[in-house]
């Protein structure tokens, strides 16, 4: 977990910026000038008395109160999301400001020789200018003694493997099943702004941890619409307080490396859980073929798919990766009627949890198409729908007129004024839109994509011409071969089946209705133009994998805050990865574990603690895991995925 701390040490610290005051002479004429301020205040507030007095011990179990009294006048901010005490109560404390005190009343019986802590997060700042008194912690107890045990560890994305902040970080002596839904924790604290936590005052007996985000500050867990995450196994914790402890220290959140060079004795991933009730949330019908039912939960149980007057052998299926949408077309040259009507018997949750055989019949109706109100003008009236004032007043187009239908759009009244002979061209109704992705970085990995907006009926995809030509014009033809992906029968892959070279021109020409689509819809002809980078100033990385074990992983090259995947390898087998012509700058290479083989990272079970597929950074020899690549720089890693898992 250091090496952690220590990767967004180098990545996010900036230079502290100096500040600069410049002093300049004024002149006789600028004596009217008031008197400049003094510098901003940037020191927080300074507690100068405790009631009572620590250590506090045979706190009152009823009706107590600490008053923290500082040097200067404060406020309080977020404290219902940033104050918590532990172990939590029903009645949460009652925090008041008093002159220059903050005070901390406990309206609820506290428990009998039981540690208590109560920390203050960024709630309380001074009132001039905002400077916030950040991570103070009281430890009191009800008894003759205050346990002294802590345990730390920071929190964060499953996904993107960031660090999370504000987090509800919750303990449990005995856990059930549904304790975090049910029960109250022995212990909670929340993450601050880099995800770390760490309890105080536990006793040296093991402990289950569980997190989550608490949207409603309810110290409770809400299923499927909030982040949480647990340990695999329980923790004892070993350590005992001391004064000037990092882990137990007021931090300054801007301190970066201070920060991060916490001790951290656990991590803990955040998902959202899938929800475990079954049924139809919503469905409808996108176009004439096209229609969707989305389910509330995962893979749906589905008995019966049937829609009236429609072969079975005329509908084409698919499930969005999340399993939860299912994506229908019809396949039928016939024109489909505006109303159908789909019977699907499936697995519904009912009133008690229980899934049971459910049978629903689905009307699904044609969408209006907007694009007949063009031609308004030309229907009756009494057809279109549309009033009479209306249509009359589609001819008038002065500059003036209250009725023009288009406003003060010159450029659409220019056009009808100069007749029909200078319009522009429409695009054809029945125009098949291809989304072609292709970019010679990533050309010899990613292929070319063509994304289809519905299911194809005809392909020639040997009829594409695709070419290359040297420096010398010299062209001959690119072998190739075509792949469709299995998760998306939307998208088809195009690969060469030689090796791309460097220097050489490459084209891809598609001509004119070489797909057509369940609506009967056909491409236009396309022509596209690439070549690799010869840029001498970029770079390359090369992963040396071995630990493979015939376990699928999903190898990727990502940005430094995971919100961009440059280039991706599906691996099952150790060798070599190359990832080449990348520009100089900051990187990471997030690596999933992909157990089931399904191409994604699947969440967990919180309640049956489940743990969601394992997706770790490679960590480079120092500990760090952002690469920082310069330019003209060909770097070679090697990764031990059994150890990176372990």
């Amino acid at each position: 977990m250091m090496n952690f701390r220590k990767f967004i040490a180098g990545a996010l610290a900036v230079p502290l910026a100096a500040l600069l005051v410049a002093a300049a002479s004024q002149s006789c004429a600028n004596t009217k000038q008031g008197p400049v301020g003094g510098p901003k205040d940037t020191i927080p507030p300074v507690i100068v008395g405790i009631e009572p007095d620590m250590p506090m011990l045979n706190f009152p179990q009823n009706k107590g109160k600490i008053y923290l009294t500082f040097n200067e006048y404060v406020q309080l901010k977020n404290q219902y999301q940033e104050i918590v005490l532990s172990p939590p109560s029903k009645k949460r404390p009652v925090v008041k400001i008093k002159k220059k005190s903050v005070v901390v009343s406990f309206d609820d019986t506290l428990k009998t020789n039981q540690t208590y802590s109560i920390s203050f997060g960024n709630s309380i700042s001074d009132v001039n200018e905002g400077n916030p008194f950040n991570g103070y912690v009281i430890d009191f107890s009800t008894g003759v003694s205050i346990d002294s045990m802590i345990l730390s560890g920071t929190v964060m994305d499953y996904a993107t493997l960031l660090p999370l902040k504000g987090v509800y970080v919750a303990l449990y002596k005995n856990p059930t099943d549904s304790c975090l839904i049910k029960e109250y924790a022995d212990a909670a604290t929340r993450s601050d702004d880099w995800g770390y936590f760490c309890f105080r005052g536990l006793k040296d007996i093991p402990y289950s941890i569980y997190a989550w985000e608490d949207k409603n500050n309810n110290q409770l867990y809400d299923r499927g619409g909030e982040l949480a995450g647990f340990c695999d196994s329980s923790i004892t914790p070993s350590i005992a307080a001391r004064k000037g402890m990092p882990q137990i220290a007021m931090m300054d959140m801007k301190d970066t490396i201070a920060c991060l060079s916490r001790p951290s004795q656990t991590d803990i991933y955040l998902f959202k859980e899938k929800v475990s009730s079954q049924y139809i949330e919503n469905y409808g019908r996108i176009s004439e073929r096209e229609c969707f039912v989305k389910f509330r939960g995962e893979n749906p149980q589905i008995d019966t798919f049937r829609i009236k007057g429609i072969f079975d052998d005329r509908i084409i299926r698919q499930f969005n990766p999340e399993g939860d949408s299912l994506t229908f077309w019809i396949n039928d040259p016939k024109a489909v009627q505006d109303t159908l009507l789909l019977r699907i018997n499936y697995m519904k949750t009912d009133s008690t949890g229980t899934l049971k055989p459910n049978g629903e019949t689905l009307k699904l109706v044609k969408p209006f198409d907007k694009s007949k109100l063009k031609d308004a003008s030309k229907q009756d009236p009494s057809k279109s729908g549309l009033t009479n004032d209306y249509l009359q007043n589609l001819g008038k187009i002065g500059k003036n007129d209250r009725n023009d239908p288009f406003g003060k759009n010159n450029d659409q009244r220019n056009t009808l004024e100069k007749g029909p002979d200078q319009k522009k061209p429409e695009q054809r109704k029945d125009l098949l839109k291809m989304d072609v992705k292709l970019d010679g970085k990533t050309v010899e990995n990613m292929g070319i994509e063509i994304t289809f907006p519905a299911p194809l009926v005809k392909t020639d995809f040997d009829s594409i011409t695709f070419t290359t030509s040297t420096p010398r014009k010299i062209v001959s033809n690119v072998k190739f071969h075509t792949e469709r992906d299995s998760s998306n029968i939307l998208r088809y892959i195009i690969r060469a089946d030689e090796p791309y070279k460097v220097g050489n021109d490459y084209k891809l020409k598609i001509p004119m209705a070489l797909f057509k689509d369940v609506n009967g819809f056909t491409n236009d002809s396309l022509v596209k133009t690439f070549n690799l980078p010869t840029d001498d100033k970029l770079s390359s990385i090369t992963l040396e994998i071995s630990g493979t074990k015939g376990v699928k992983y999903i190898v990727e090259l990502v940005s430094e805050k995971r919100d961009r995947v440059y280039l991706k390898y599906d691996i099952s087998k150790d060798g070599e990865l190359r990832f080449p012509y990348l520009n100089a700058g900051v990187y990471s290479f997030r690596i999933t574990q992909d157990l089931n083989r399904n191409g994604k990272l699947d969440v967990g079970n919180i309640i049956l603690r489940i743990p969601p597929e394992k997706a770790r950074l490679f960590k480079l020899p120092d500990g760090n895991v952002i690469i920082k690549l310069k330019e003209q720089t060909d770097l070679t890693q090697s990764v031990d995925l059994t150890k990176l898992f372990e």
